[in-house]
């Protein structure tokens, strides 16, 4: 039951450490403040949690306390977003996830509360965070999906690759390290984390536990959950993370640039999915309605003015235009759907209540029906279209692509959108070193200057090189190269030359590139030609060339100069 280890706190204090702990301010987040004690609360759950999984190595614990301070301010800045907005979290909403919890953990209802004491945790305070929970998805739905767009050009694609001809597609489960990056990073900014994702990604290279370094070093919204983004197939992630659906399990991919940070994506497990079998056809209605409710309270005399008012309702809509229809309802009707002129979109049997439905589907298109009663009120309903539909056409399945392809710029636009907030937040941290603490050996020893990949051999330059056209970093791709760099007969400029460059980097859905056989030449004190053999592979091309790269030196480091292929 992993929702109750990563909720779960064991610390004790002794009551002199608590007082000088809630008199200690970790940050001020918008005139709002953190205590030093409820971060330290936080970190030790979360090395509790690591100890809980199995790991006998913990991280540095102030890495981890650093971590801890970014996740508090990311999640009281969403809070402080949705009392702007008034979003609130009825008892009912909670209620509701308690027993949908109980249910995924196969827990009868009172179960759960008996398990968290076990564990050390109050019902009280597990509700609490829930109830955060609850209401910072209720912002996002709000603040970020509902801004989302998908084109019907997009929609048709996706239809035309993946579905019109269904084929079994293999599905990834993924998890992922992510260290943002600010809205409008300086070159030391950006540097200091490539260099750090770097360093990171070197350290799973050479065997360390991925769901630690999680813990200790990612910043994404799937930390608490080790990472886990989830299964995804081709066509449902964002272009620049496809290159992981092409992992074996438990491959990792060089660092990958986003507009928000830096990512590297593990493979945790994978499985192949059979196309959806075919059901039979079906027929849907498009329709819209005007309701009038009647009040509980309402007396013989109230209620038959509004049933006369619904009459006559229905009487003026008889033959009247679907213009006409949406005006008025726009103007009469007291359901939900009134803005949008009474449209309930396209249906089919069973998702309406049986007298609607069962009008609906009688009436042809362009009708509308007398008064129908049912359990909301009184309806008069408009057919605007109707059709038959084919479980594997475009119709049938243009909802359920909308919602992959809106997933998909979430990948996008969350992170975002969670910078953004940051950015023009007024955020005021303080020291917590005073504070009396378990210190926790760090395995490994993280450089407290973050140059952990060196750029001052000719092997570095290459290798960084090459991870950084893997991962499409146009940013730390040009940084390779001089500022006088040859580029050649076919481009009036350098500038010319990068613009072509970029297009042809990012117009790819996925790029691999492995170096062979290299081999460093001295020509003279300042230049070196670094000979491979190089293996390309996208999504639209393939190759394998000789290659070589002349750099030269630059200070501390190397900057490439020519590049050539041998024919």
């Amino acid at each position: 039951m992993r929702f109750l280890i990563m909720l779960t706190s064991l610390l004790i204090f002794t009551s002199a450490a608590k007082a000088e702990t809630f008199d200690s301010i970790a940050v001020i987040v918008n005139n709002e403040a953190v205590s030093c004690y409820d971060i330290q609360h936080e970190t030790e759950t979360a090395v509790e949690q690591i100890r809980r999984s199995g790991q006998t190595t913990l991280p540095d614990y102030k890495e981890l306390q650093f971590r801890v301070l970014d996740a508090k301010i990311i999640k009281l800045l969403q809070i402080q977003e949705a009392r702007k907005l008034e979003l609130d979290v009825s008892s009912e909403e909670i209620s509701n996830a308690i027993h949908d919890t109980e249910s995924r953990n196969n827990l009868l209802p009172g179960q759960l509360e008996e398990a968290l004491k076990q564990q050390g945790m109050s019902f009280d305070e597990y509700k609490e965070t829930l109830k955060e929970q609850i209401l910072i998805g209720k912002l996002i739905n709000i603040a970020v999906r509902s801004k989302l767009q998908v084109s019907e050009e997009a929609i048709r694609e996706y239809y035309r690759k993946y579905m019109a001809d269904p084929k079994p597609r293999r599905e990834v489960h993924l998890a992922q390290i992510f260290l943002p990056v600010p809205n409008e990073p300086t070159p030391e900014q950006l540097s200091e984390v490539r260099d750090k994702i770097r360093w990171i990604h070197q350290q799973l290279v050479d065997g360390q536990d991925f769901a630690r370094m999680v813990t200790t070093y990612s910043q994404s919204a799937e930390r608490e959950q080790q990472g886990d983004m989830g299964w995804f197939m081709l066509g449902g992630i964002a272009q620049r993370f496809a290159p992981a659906l092409d992992l074996p399990v438990n491959g990792l991919t060089a660092p990958i640039r986003s507009p928000s940070g830096f990512h590297i994506i593990k493979a945790l497990e994978d499985r192949w999915q059979d196309p959806e079998k075919t059901g039979e056809s079906y027929d849907e209605v498009h329709a819209r309605h005007i309701l009038l409710q009647i009040p509980a309270q309402s007396d013989a005399a109230t209620e038959a003015k509004i049933r006369q008012r619904a009459a006559s309702i229905a009487n003026d809509m008889t033959n009247a235009s679907d213009e006409s229809f949406a005006a008025r309802a726009r103007e009469d009707s007291q359901g939900p759907s009134a803005s949008k002129g009474g449209d309930l979109g396209w249906f089919k049997k069973g998702m309406m209540i049986p007298a609607f439905e069962e009008t609906a589907f009688r009436l042809n298109a362009g009708e509308t029906s007398g008064v129908v009663e049912t359990g909301f009120g009184l309806h008069i309903i408009r057919v605007v279209a109707k059709r038959h539909v084919d479980p594997n056409s475009f119709e049938a399945r243009k909802e359920q692509i909308q919602q992959i392809l809106s997933g998909i710029e979430m990948q996008e636009q969350h992170p975002r959108w969670l910078a953004g907030l940051k950015a023009t937040a007024k955020i005021e941290k303080f020291s917590c070193d005073e504070l009396n603490i378990e210190k926790v050996a760090a395995t490994p020893t993280e450089p407290k200057t973050a140059t952990p990949v060196q750029q001052l051999t000719p092997e570095a330059i290459v290798e960084n090189w090459r991870l950084a056209w893997v991962g499409k970093d146009l940013e730390a791709y040009f940084a390779n190269y001089s500022a006088h760099f040859h580029v050649g007969k076919s481009h009036a400029s350098l500038a010319e030359w990068k613009t072509y460059r970029s297009e042809m980097i990012q117009d790819k859905r996925f790029i691999r590139v492995a170096i062979n056989d290299l081999k460093v030449i001295p020509v003279d004190e300042s230049h070196v030609r670094c000979e491979f053999t190089q293996v390309y592979e996208s999504d639209v091309y393939s190759s394998s060339d000789r290659k070589a790269l002349i750099l030269e030196k630059d200070g501390n480091s190397w900057k490439i100069v020519r590049e050539l292929t041998f024919l």
